[in-house]
């Protein structure tokens, strides 16, 4: 009997449509839910002075001017991280409460930006695969980092946790793709522009927090005995950035304020033990975060780039080795929070650890399976040979359909009862919208923030907010850390008191 699939075609050209086309549906929800998203937290506590300098006519140069103080001052009194401090001083609601939405905005589009960036250099120019290869890969890489990220609220919906994490691990990103663009700068100019943006770059990603700086310097480390092992020639301009952004984290390390957070902690452990844990919970987490979905991408990226890795100039002859060097690499970022006694960090951290799983785990796939296409080539696998047919490609895009679907109905994250697309990022954003429980926030939102604006209320008294999203932060003034966030309120609305409502 005739294969019925044989009468069946795969078009790249449309499935890379299909799937672009899924991301951003998928994104809809996200940009849509975050229309009422409010301040939250430390949000309130690094904009105080910018908002007061906003509130007295200071406009955006003001704020600037007072951001630029309020770093210095961080810097004394809680943590060093200077790029992180400065920007969320200028967090969107410091304008109005109703921009806060730009958070998102920020945030997650950086996000995308950051991985076209990134895989556009590594896959589509270093690589060389097609650019519907690239667009496949990068469509289904999003997709599953964003839809199952292990904390929503923190990576794209709060400007100052996002900012810290999210966005520093975005600017992380494109950083690397700028050392990758750097190779095919062809005239002197162009060179001497690359590596006065990588050197800009390596200033920012230095006053980044330390899981993000220390991946970013461990990955420049690999890169440069690739550099001057080949005798690539930006190989010292390369080197030289690397240098800068370990003076800079050097500098923001030693930050007096850093003494006055650690002693928040409880304590941390020696170098020795948080590096061993390190090794220990970041293996834990590559099986923990093992996923259909994950599998799907990295299937897709196989199939995609097959033909990009057989005829890549590489020999892919130490896959053992290279898969150690990922694994110690991802491992290593671990290190900073549990030596200051944080454990892995808050889910903003953690979610820097998944960013890294993905694409560090395709990446080794890939190198995995350009060894197996080296060996076949020479003849030492000839069992895994099959037939090119069109039929067998059908069947392994729809086993690659079935995983990521499979995979989205089964899910099931941590603290949920329930299985099921629902509570995926866009499947938990579109829900609360849908049911009104978005607006329902925003509006119980909107009273309080007229109330605390309300230069007539000195003794202001706060009604808990019980409808929120599973998308935004929460109710922060009644939460665990409400005496501190209510005296951030205080000074932050000028207010001689903040109080919460008792109940009956």
């Amino acid at each position: 009997m005739k294969n019925p699939l044989m009468k069946w075609r795969i078009s790249s050209r449309l499935l890379c449509l299909v799937l672009i086309a899924m991301l951003l549906v998928s994104l809809v929800p996200l940009y849509a839910i975050s229309l009422f998203n409010h301040a939250c937290y430390d949000d309130f506590g690094f904009s105080i002075r910018t908002h007061a300098a906003v509130r007295e006519g200071g406009g955006f140069p003001g704020a600037v001017k007072a951001a630029f103080e309020n770093t210095v001052a961080i810097r004394n009194t809680w943590e060093g991280t200077y790029t992180s401090s400065f920007i969320s001083a200028l967090q969107p609601a410091i304008f109005g409460e109703g921009n806060y939405w730009i958070t998102t905005a920020v945030l997650l589009t950086f996000f995308l930006f950051s991985l076209w960036c990134f895989l556009r250099e590594s896959i589509r120019f270093r690589l060389g695969a097609s650019a519907q290869a690239y667009w496949l890969v990068l469509a289904c890489a999003a997709f599953v980092m964003i839809q199952f990220v292990p904390d929503l609220s923190e990576a794209f919906f709060w400007f100052n946790g996002g900012v810290a994490y999210t966005l520093m691990w975005s600017l992380m990103l494109v950083r690397l793709a700028i050392w990758l663009r750097m190779e095919r700068a062809g005239s002197k100019a162009g060179q001497v522009i690359w590596s006065v943006v990588l050197l800009i770059f390596s200033g920012l990603v230095g006053g980044s927090k330390y899981s993000t700086v220390l991946f970013a310097l461990l990955a420049d480390v690999l890169l440069l005995i690739y550099a001057f092992h080949g005798k690539r020639p930006l190989r010292f301009a390369q080197l030289l950035s690397t240098l800068v952004m370990a003076a800079l984290m050097v500098f923001s390390a030693m930050a007096p304020g850093n003494a006055v957070r650690a002693a928040t902690l409880g304590g941390g452990l020696n170098p020795v033990v948080a590096i061993a844990q390190a090794m220990f919970f970041g293996v834990s987490l590559l099986g923990y975060w093992f996923s259909l979905p994950l599998v799907a991408v990295w299937g897709i990226a196989i199939w995609q780039l097959s033909g990009a890795l057989k005829n890549s100039r590489l020999s892919f002859r130490y896959p053992l080795l290279v898969t150690a060097v990922g694994i110690c690499l991802f491992c290593a970022q671990l290190t900073p929070t549990l030596f200051t006694g944080n454990y892995l960090g808050d889910g903003r951290t953690v979610n820097t650890y998944y960013f890294c799983y993905v694409l560090l785990s395709t990446g080794l796939v890939l190198y995995w399976a350009g060894w197996l296409i080296r060996k076949q080539e020479n003849g030492e696998l000839s069992w895994l040979s099959c037939p090119d047919s069109e039929s067998i490609r059908v069947m392994a895009v729809l086993a690659l359909a079935a995983l990521l679907v499979v995979g989205c109905i089964c899910y099931h994250p941590e603290g949920t009862l329930s299985y099921g697309p629902q509570n995926m990022a866009s499947g938990s954003a579109l829900r609360s919208l849908a049911s009104g429980e978005a607006a329902a926030y925003d509006e119980a939102m909107d009273q309080r923030d007229q109330e605390m604006n309300d230069p007539a209320i000195t003794d202001a008294v706060l009604r808990p907010v019980t409808t929120i999203p599973a998308a935004f932060m929460g109710d922060a003034p009644v939460d665990e850390m409400g005496e501190y966030v209510q005296n951030l309120y205080a000074e932050y609305y000028l207010k001689d008191s903040v109080t919460i409502e008792k109940g009956e």
